[in-house]
């Protein structure tokens, strides 16, 4: 049994994924922020939050008393959509610098998150498999 057969995991990592490509696309964005015509584009933006209430909501689906599977329907596949941001410049450029670097930022805060959260439950999870006792 790997760690990605437990959904919450599966999850985060997912979720470290979406993160980790969104950044590649707004940084795109800033480095053509000077380009004419060029429209900035994010990801299309996966429910992640619907997602983790689906894989908890009725339990672990089974198929044998040994296996476990995901019931998650998150998938890994991320598409690059055109979003303009809030003005235009004369040769129709769109990138707002300001508004991408904030992108940049709520990124990484969302991802040092999940980060967090992914270290702390393989944690919990080896110190549980481990038996340990304190």
């Amino acid at each position: 049994m790997s760690l990605g057969d437990f959904p919450l995991l599966n999850l985060l990592q997912q979720k470290m994924s979406w993160l980790n490509d969104r950044q590649g696309v707004l940084s795109r964005n800033i480095a053509n922020s000077s380009t004419p015509g060029f429209k900035p584009m994010d990801l299309n933006a996966k429910d992640f939050a619907s997602a983790v209430s689906e894989a908890t909501r009725g339990g672990l689906t089974t198929t044998n008393a040994m296996h476990l599977r995901s019931k998650s329907s998150v998938g890994g596949y991320f598409r690059a959509v055109v979003t303009p941001d809030s003005q235009s410049s004369p040769d129709g450029n769109s990138v707002v610098v300001e508004e991408q670097m904030m992108k940049v930022a709520e990124t990484q805060m969302a991802y040092a998150e999940a980060a967090g959260l992914y270290k702390k439950m393989y944690s919990m999870w080896r110190t549980a498999l481990s038996g340990s006792r304190g």
